[in-house]
């Protein structure tokens, strides 16, 4: 039975979270240092990783729509980004390849879009090497050291909150587990969000 000690309870341990992460489940609602986070129209993933699985469940949690690719962005950009970016540019989000952001970037940039975050993470051996760059108020509690083999979802709450701002960028390294079990590969975290117009 849910009474006030148990709401309490389960609002304390829902803190951390929502602190950490500067978000909420409404995700176009949240905001850090006051800047409102960026809203998404979809977050990408690549099927054939578990961490990037992992990341899309997160996103998922968190109220975004998600599409699946396997390494190949063809289908992606035909049935829905080349429709959604002809009525405007509209914020993606992403764990993938290099190849498959790299695609998108391109088209993105195309349709007024320009990379928010980016972040390399090299995964072997059930260790993987984090580099992030982005603007600082997004990277400021990104603290992967700590999430373990975690890492990918914490990776989605920061670009699922992250504040639509460029200012003051920064780059944060660290070193965290994984849940992979293939072979060594390069993952990278990605946002394309629009471009901001000069004052």
């Amino acid at each position: 039975m849910l009474n006030r000690r148990t709401f309490l309870q389960a609002g304390v341990t829902a803190v951390p979270l929502a602190a950490g992460a500067a978000l909420a489940l409404g995700a176009g609602q949240a905001k850090a240092g006051g800047v409102p986070a960026v809203l998404l129209h979809t977050v990408v993933y690549d099927e054939r990783f578990a961490d990037s699985i992992a990341f899309a469940s997160e996103a998922r949690w968190m109220g975004q729509r998600t599409s699946a690719i396997r390494g190949d962005i063809t289908k992606l950009w035909y049935d829905d980004l080349y429709h959604a970016w002809k009525n405007g540019p509209v914020a993606i989000a992403g764990l993938t390849t290099q190849d498959a952001m790299f695609c998108l970037e391109v088209f993105g940039n195309d349709a007024g879009l320009r990379l928010l975050v980016k972040g390399e993470h090299r995964i072997e051996a059930g260790r993987v090497e984090h580099r992030m760059n982005g603007p600082e108020l997004a990277l400021a509690s990104t603290s992967l050291d700590k999430c373990g083999a975690d890492w990918s979802g914490r990776m989605a709450q920061l670009l699922v909150g992250c504040p639509a701002t460029r200012a003051g960028r920064t780059e944060v390294t660290a070193v965290s587990g994984s849940k992979a079990a293939h072979e060594p590969v390069t993952l990278v975290s990605w946002l394309l969000a629009p471009r901001q117009r000069q004052a």
